[in-house]
């Protein structure tokens, strides 16, 4: 994906909120074992969620991958820690520039512990839905959502996560 692209879609986001069409929608469509996690997320990335939740239900998702891409960025905000917003700008540069770097960097501790957070957060959030009693469909769509994959469900899920 395009670093300018991905930036703009950061920049947009910016403000964002959650009408209350769209949260009434993710109280519906979320059991109670999953909110906490969506609620944890800042704004600005419960928004995005929403939007690829949404296009994934448009496309004739089912409510599994519905709610799994309403969960898929959950693990980039694992407490007690969060991806401060000064992060995202340079990990989205650094991926588009050198995505082996960025891995290279990503370690679970110190100041680069937001650029793990960004490379692992797939596994990081599987693993606290799991533990939280989450619908193992569910967990294995929020493990794999960035694998490239011929899955038509995780090709659906991908594409919407590009597109917001």
């Amino acid at each position: 994906m395009d670093a300018l692209y991905r930036l703009s879609q950061l920049r947009s986001s910016l403000g964002s909120r959650l009408s209350l069409a769209d949260r009434e929608w993710v109280e519906y469509t979320l059991c109670e074992a999953e909110r906490p996690f969506f609620y944890r997320m800042p704004t600005r990335d419960q928004v995005h969620s929403v939007r690829v939740a949404r296009e994934v239900r448009d496309r004739g998702g089912g409510e599994h991958l519905v709610r799994a891409a309403l969960l898929h960025d959950c693990g980039k905000t694992i407490p007690p820690h969060r991806m401060p917003l000064l992060y995202r700008g340079g990990v989205v540069l650094l991926g588009a520039a050198s995505p082996t770097l960025l891995h290279r960097l990503a370690r679970p501790w110190g100041p680069l512990w937001p650029v793990y957070l960004s490379v692992h957060h797939p596994e990081l959030g599987a693993r606290a839905l799991h533990d939280a009693g989450v619908q193992p469909a569910i967990v294995e769509l929020v493990r794999r959502h960035q694998d490239v994959s011929t899955d038509p469900e995780l090709s659906v899920l991908r594409a919407a996560d590009a597109r917001h």
